[in-house]
């Protein structure tokens, strides 16, 4: 009782790095995905905000538009990504779009 989330749910909680993104504000209809900041890591997972309203919708760097959609609540649990040459797969091997501007948020988790 009175665990943070981090050490309940970590083997090694001083390798967690957490963070969250907001919706991207773009118009038109096209999806403009943008890429998550630079962060190396062993395993990753994302949240979509309970009280999101709309999809967050996340997609592989490297392949056309964001395809994955994130509903309220949505959890993809722990996914290991890709790697390029070993040492740079990271939360900047995924990207993310959504419409709201600031009202909707997806927060990432990485282990490293």
């Amino acid at each position: 009782m009175g665990n943070t989330i981090n050490q309940m749910f970590s083997g090694n909680p001083m390798n967690n790095i957490f963070g969250s993104v907001t919706g991207t504000a773009s118009t038109g209809t096209v999806d403009y995905c943008t890429q998550f900041e630079s962060g190396s890591a062993k395993l990753l997972r994302f949240k979509a905000d309970p009280d999101n309203v709309g999809v967050f919708k996340l997609g592989a760097v490297g392949t056309g538009d964001c395809l994955w959609p994130m509903s309220a609540g949505d959890d993809t649990g722990w996914i290991a990504p890709p790697s390029d040459d070993g040492d740079r797969a990271g939360l900047h091997s995924y990207k993310y779009y959504n419409y709201s501007g600031g009202s909707e948020v997806l927060y990432w988790w990485i282990q490293r």
